[in-house]
């Protein structure tokens, strides 16, 4: 299955559609979103502007914002890492050891 990158355009023939995730592409005909997850690839085009789309989508700016708000991945579903490296608690022993070398550090300096 192919990967697409979210909000780039792409076309296959003579349609275009943009990467709402990636797995899947929305095209509009008819003034409604087609929702498609593709097996095959398609050709991204980096260089086409929003009003182009609209264009050959015959649709308002206003219209194409509607119709995409509800289409793009929303960054709650974008899922979290967790942090990297050991997140121990300190102990008591830890913070004794911690003075312990501090005091022999100043002695030693003196």
């Amino acid at each position: 299955m192919p990967k697409f990158e979210v909000g780039v355009v792409y076309k296959k023939g003579s349609r275009l559609f943009i990467a709402t995730d990636p797995s899947s592409l929305v095209s509009c005909r008819g003034g409604q979103a087609n929702k498609i997850r593709p097996t095959t690839d398609y050709s991204p085009i980096r260089s086409i502007s929003v009003e182009a789309i609209c264009e050959r989508w015959e649709l308002s700016l206003d219209q194409f914002d509607e119709l995409m708000a509800g289409q793009i991945s929303t960054p709650q579903t974008i899922i979290k890492t967790r942090p990297r490296g050991a997140r121990r608690k300190k102990t008591d022993d830890d913070e004794y050891w911690r003075e312990h070398r501090t005091g022999r550090l100043v002695r030693s300096k003196l």
